[in-house]
This record gives C-alpha cells, structure tokens and sequence, in this order.
C-alpha cells in the first residue's frame, strides 16, 4: 500500500454541482480497512476557504504538517469525507503529525455524529 492514515494527498475532488477541481485532502481511514476494502480508503478535503460553515473548520499550521508548507492559510474541512482509491491520487504531500491527527477525528466525530 502507497498511502497510509495521516497522509496529505492530491485529489481530484467531486463538488456537490458535479465539477471535479484538484485539493488536499488528509487519509481519514486505516490502513486496515485500506487493505480489507481492496484499496479503497477516505479522506477529509483541506481548503483555504474559511467562510463556509466555519464551525466544521480545522484550522491547519505549518508546525502541524511533515514535509510540506501550504501557501495559504488552510483548514480541514471536517463533515466534508470521500472514498478514493490509489490511482486516485495526483502526488502525496505530507503527512500530519500524530498528535493533530488526533485532534482531526475529534473534530470530525463531533461535526459528523
């Protein structure tokens, strides 16, 4: 498996008016469920858009982030999770360390549940 949890990915994300656009995303999911869903694997979408609902918004900082700087103020957007598989990915980025990861699925359980 190329991809692991914590990982920062290129996605060609879907929107919800049916237009794909290139954005970051972190791996969500394990690399357990990876291996038992034949590759498939969930990701979170990062965006620098602050302004919609905000109150699902993980705001990013660089210290966060292993081996890559976003150029503009980032935020993981929480309730926002898809499915992608391997050739999915454009490039990998980085990864987030352990301790925010954390935080992340915190955020994530109590936006989504």
């Amino acid at each position: 498996m190329k991809y692991h949890q914590r990982d920062i990915v290129e996605v060609s994300f879907l929107f919800p008016d049916g237009t794909f656009k290139p954005h970051p995303a972190i791996i969500v999911s394990n690399d357990g469920l990876q291996e038992d869903e034949d590759g498939m694997f969930y990701l979170v979408l990062i965006t620098s858009n602050d302004w919609i609902n905000p109150q699902y918004s993980y705001p990013l900082t660089d210290e966060m982030i292993i081996g890559h700087k976003f150029t503009k103020p980032s935020l993981v957007k929480c309730q926002i999770i898809a499915g992608y598989v391997e050739r999915d990915v454009v490039r990998k980025l980085g990864s987030i360390k352990e301790t925010y990861f954390n935080e992340i699925v915190d955020k994530i359980v109590e936006s989504i549940f």
